[in-house]
């Protein structure tokens, strides 16, 4: 009898060590990361990157601004136009501008269009700083929830599945390396994931780049059909590199249908002052 009560002390003692929360997924996220002290510690974040377009024969050059709690700016140029397209986000307003456009399906004038409310309140997130997956970071201060979704490989390696919920209601699930908790794969819905590769102003300037053009309802033979804001998107992520000591990814891809969109970090900068001029709706 009492072989069997220390057997099964045994087990409840290794099960209990084993069980792990995604808490402890995020904190050991956060801790392979720099810290909690040092990516809270981040104000501001300066990122410049090239996307590669093999299809169209050229490359796009985007900057990125964050000042914590203050702004968000993508700023990216555009293989049909002579101007820049951005996105502002400061923290009374949002804008995104797409300079006139010439291509082989049209051409577009310029335009300067405002955020909706809604649009305002769903791109806030973007001015968080706090690394470069920053809504896991303090993400219950931030009135986040956040659910351990078991594990998945991604490109062979075996990920931590971690969905956490802004309090805007948007999703976003990392797939977060249990070998190193670096984050190998975000799957967000299709707006986002343009956002996020730097296409927000085109996205938004070509009437919110598709999503609303297939409204949800009813598919063949009676099946639910999602609209294409609903649609899920992955971004892989690797070749991380130390920037003042805190690794950041330097390329990210995404397979959009036939073509796949590659975007290599080429500069981080951490903590040096934001030029005001990035604020300007211009």
């Amino acid at each position: 009898m009492k072989k069997i009560f220390f057997a099964l002390c045994l087990f409840f003692a290794f099960s209990s060590v084993q069980a792990q929360t995604v808490d402890d997924v995020i904190n050991h996220f956060i801790e392979a990361n720099g810290g909690l002290e040092k990516l809270s510690s981040i104000t501001s974040l300066q990122i410049e990157s090239e996307m590669n377009l093999e299809q169209m024969g050229t490359t796009v050059s985007i900057k990125s601004f964050k000042e914590k709690n203050k702004l968000f700016r993508m700023q990216s140029s555009s293989p049909m136009s002579e101007g820049e397209s951005f996105t502002v986000v400061t923290d009374t307003a949002g804008y995104t501008f797409v300079p006139a456009m010439n291509s082989p399906m049209g051409s577009t004038e310029a335009s300067l269009t405002k955020f909706t409310e809604e649009e305002f309140k769903a791109a806030n997130y973007q001015k968080d700083c706090e690394g470069f997956f920053a809504p896991l970071v303090n993400y219950k201060a931030k009135g986040y929830t956040a659910t351990l979704d078991g594990t998945e490989k991604v490109n062979g390696v075996e990920c931590d599945k971690v969905i956490l919920k802004l309090n805007t209601g948007q999703e976003m699930t990392y797939y977060i390396s249990k070998a190193n908790a670096q984050v190998r794969r975000l799957s967000v819905a299709a707006p986002i994931a343009l956002d996020m590769m730097g296409m927000s102003a085109m996205r938004r300037g070509f009437g919110g780049g598709g999503e609303r053009r297939r409204p949800d309802g009813e598919g063949k033979n009676g099946e639910r059909r999602r609209g294409n804001s609903e649609r899920k998107i992955d971004i892989d992520y690797e070749k991380y590199k130390l920037f003042n000591g805190i690794p950041f990814p330097t390329r990210q891809t995404l397979q959009l249908g036939m073509m796949q969109l590659q975007l290599d970090n080429l500069s981080i900068k951490i903590n040096e002052p934001i030029n005001k001029r990035w604020y300007l709706v211009q």
